[in-house]
């Protein structure tokens, strides 16, 4: 088996591994640069074919390409030294045509991939410069519609045949080891949960689920990244294919064109106003790498840099925790992958006024949100755990500050004071009073929050948790197959980093 934690010896020997069942494979992975300056090669027979992903830009290491093979069946193995990229797709496994054309809707883009065994992929992509009516769906002006042929999605599924180390060393998944049963059993209910979640029906909907009350969700709290996640850790075919409609749905149906940004959940895909701190496109670029799919990849770019551009929304009770650390998270995700001057300044821009919110009798970020008619601090524990504390150590790893550093770090210390301190249940908020007294506690079992607030845990302290049987018995009904909002819940579990630990 090949090594995937790139090594000098990895270079110099097998890159990846990849599982053929017959029909060629195309996919977006990670590679070191240097072993990429040497070209790349199949061991045996076949037709090997790659280029570099729009990311990152040419000193990204590792760097993301796409990867086409045309093998008999079997396992191909992916060697250093052979052949430089096609950077305009044309080359030794395909030959890659684009075209454009006005029609009656508006705009109509086409992808072609002619590969050497015969085969042909087509991609047809209809923007709405009208309204349209087409069979029984009407598109709005601002939207489009993506078909493909069945072949062409199917390709990016040799994912699912990769060694599972070769996700983690990519940075799709986080390192193993201290979820244990807990998480095990988690990731179960996560599958079983899959077959079922509420799709919205036809063309317009696919890639979106509905919420009760009519809501539609619009990706909400990021599904094309939950859903990825659980392909990729579970080698599940329809979570993986899931996650490219969902990615396609945020590109195609909800995104705003005046302000970039996706409209939020509500009742229709296209009616609730967009918000900063309802904008998530983590998913849609990881998405996009693993697929090679430049317009995915394109798109989340568009989507940061409409990100960049907002201001958190308001102020007094309107200030809220969400549109800071939201934007600042989808930011960080992004500059790991595609270092940006502008963007990071931004990100930058949102931390500093995070910084300041630090109440230091407290151990909090302060937020207009927070305050409370007695004059304590409403703090919301799920949101802080799993949002707030993670976006800041991102930023933190990309921008060491010393002063924040230290804030952040009694920021968790509070946080895992409270989530260590026994009862039943987990906390998901609680008041502090002028010293830093925790009272009015909410614990809940069982739902999404619960579960997002274990992120906040080192892996240590999230087995010190488990092993409690009150924490455990906090996990048991998490993603219930009969929740009315079944795929909030999925989503805000399956983005959780400690379950796939």
């Amino acid at each position: 088996m090949c090594a995937v934690s790139w090594s000098l010896s990895c270079i110099a020997q097998c890159l990846l591994a990849v599982p053929v069942d017959g029909p060629p494979v195309r996919f977006g992975v990670a590679l070191p640069a240097r072993a990429l300056a040497r070209g790349l090669r199949l061991e045996g027979r076949g037709a090997l074919q790659w280029r570099r992903l729009p990311v990152g830009g040419d000193a990204a290491d590792p760097a993301w390409i796409e990867l086409a093979i045309v093998a008999p069946r079997g396992t191909a193995r992916v060697l250093a030294g052979g052949a430089g990229p096609s950077p305009d797709g044309n080359g030794p496994a395909f030959v890659f045509e684009r075209s454009e054309r006005p029609v009656a809707e508006g705009a109509q883009s086409l992808a072609r991939w002619r590969w050497r065994d015969g085969v042909v992929d087509e991609q047809v992509r209809t923007r709405m410069l009208v309204a349209t009516t087409g069979g029984d769906e009407r598109f709005e002006v601002g939207e489009a519609w993506t078909q493909t042929t069945p072949g062409l999605d199917r390709r990016a599924h040799a994912w699912l045949r990769l060694a599972p180390a070769v996700a983690v060393a990519c940075g799709l998944l986080p390192p193993q080891g201290s979820g244990g049963a807990v998480a095990a059993d988690v990731r179960r209910r996560l599958r079983d949960a899959v077959p079922v979640l509420p799709e919205l029906p036809g063309a317009r909907g696919a890639g979106d689920y509905a919420r009760s009350g009519g809501v539609v969700c619009n990706g909400e709290f990021d599904t094309p990244l939950a859903l990825l996640r659980v392909g990729l850790g579970l080698a599940d075919e329809r979570a993986f294919a899931a996650a490219r409609r969902a990615a396609r749905h945020l590109v195609d149906r909800d995104l705003d064109a005046r302000t970039g940004l996706p409209f939020a959940h509500g009742p229709d895909h296209r009616r609730s106003e967009p918000e900063p701190g309802h904008a998530w496109l983590q998913g849609l670029l990881q998405v996009g790498l693993v697929t090679a799919d430049d317009g995915l990849i394109d798109a989340a770019n568009s989507l940061a840099a409409a990100v960049a551009g907002q201001r958190p929304l308001g102020e007094g009770r309107l200030d809220r925790l969400r549109d800071h650390a939201w934007p600042l998270r989808e930011l960080e995700s992004l500059l790991a992958v595609s270092p940006s001057p502008a963007l990071a300044a931004a990100a930058d821009r949102i931390a500093r006024g995070i910084a300041t919110r630090w109440d230091a009798s407290r151990r909090t970020f302060r937020f207009g949100e927070s305050a409370t008619p007695d004059g304590a601090v409403l703090e919301r524990g799920w949101l802080a755990a799993g949002l707030l504390l993670p976006a800041l150590r991102l930023h933190l790893a990309r921008r060491p500050d010393p002063a924040l550093g230290r804030r952040v770090d009694d920021y968790a210390a509070a946080l895992r004071q409270r989530l260590l301190a026994g009862g039943d249940g987990l906390p998901t908020h609680w008041r502090l009073g002028p010293g830093g007294d925790a009272f009015a506690e909410h614990r809940e079992h069982g739902t999404g929050a619960a579960c997002l607030l274990l992120d906040a845990l080192s892996p240590r302290d999230l087995e010190r948790a488990l092993a409690r049987s009150t924490a455990r018995r906090a996990m048991q009904d998490v993603v219930a197959t009969d929740h009315p909002d079944l795929a909030t819940e999925f989503t805000l579990v399956a983005r959780c980093d400690w379950v796939w630990r």
